[in-house]
């Protein structure tokens, strides 16, 4: 996986997502479990082999599947989580988290047109669905398309899922400021001008109020 923060902006966010809510066949804790504390103590290989063992006894299970492709991806067998992602979405082409991971299969391996058509996929079933809409954002932004990355980081954070979308939306407003496209501010020289007219008009407002207060307090002199 590319960790360049500039060429692959958000990648290390890959397969983050992997294990949350993996969807499909309830699993028996055990194995489920035992497999989760594997990979979160970096022994991919282990937590595959577990995995793999399970799948055996639920051969349909997506949660599984999503669990294998992971420790797949992590081992960097790529084409392997590819097929293990596509077995889960012939089970379940509509579920979103499935599609999802597929897509984040096809980001790690570069394969940028098919993870935009999945990921769209993933919103066409859920239109909120989490980071969906952040890394439609991120391979826009990849391709140097940052009208669109914006559309997108913007819609993410409208769903409030993930932080990473306010992030890049700031560093690209940074960046454009830095090359001087941010829109600009108000002329130094107009701010000045207004700034002495509202005084003046200030000014005149406060002699006619002295002027109107001193005709009021003659008239009533007169009159008593």
């Amino acid at each position: 996986m590319a960790q360049d923060g500039t060429a692959w902006p958000g990648m290390p966010l890959l397969f983050a997502f992997a294990l949350l809510g993996a969807g499909g066949v309830s699993l028996g804790g055990s194995a489920r479990e035992r497999g989760d504390a594997l990979l979160d103590e970096g022994r991919p290989a282990e937590a595959l082999a577990v995995w793999q063992q399970a799948l055996a006894q639920q051969p349909n299970s997506t949660s599984l599947l999503i669990r294998i492709a992971t420790a797949q991806a992590r081992l960097g067998q790529l084409a392997s989580a590819e097929a293990t992602m596509q077995r889960a979405v012939r089970l379940e082409p509509r579920n979103p988290k499935v599609r999802h991971n597929l897509a984040l299969v096809y980001l790690k391996q570069k394969e940028l047109d098919k993870a935009l058509a999945e990921f769209h996929e993933v919103l066409a079933i859920e239109d909120t669905y989490p980071t969906a809409s952040y890394f439609i954002g991120l391979i826009h932004e990849m391709r140097g398309d940052e009208a669109a990355a914006e559309k997108y980081y913007v819609r993410e954070v409208n769903n409030g899922s993930c932080l990473q979308a306010w992030d890049r939306l700031w560093r690209l407003s940074d960046q454009r400021r830095a090359e001087g496209k941010a829109p600009r501010g108000p002329d130094p020289h107009h701010v000045i001008l207004f700034s002495v007219a509202v005084l003046v008009l200030a000014g005149l407002a406060y002699g006619l109020r002295l002027y109107l207060e001193a005709r009021r307090g003659e008239k009533a002199r007169e009159e008593l």
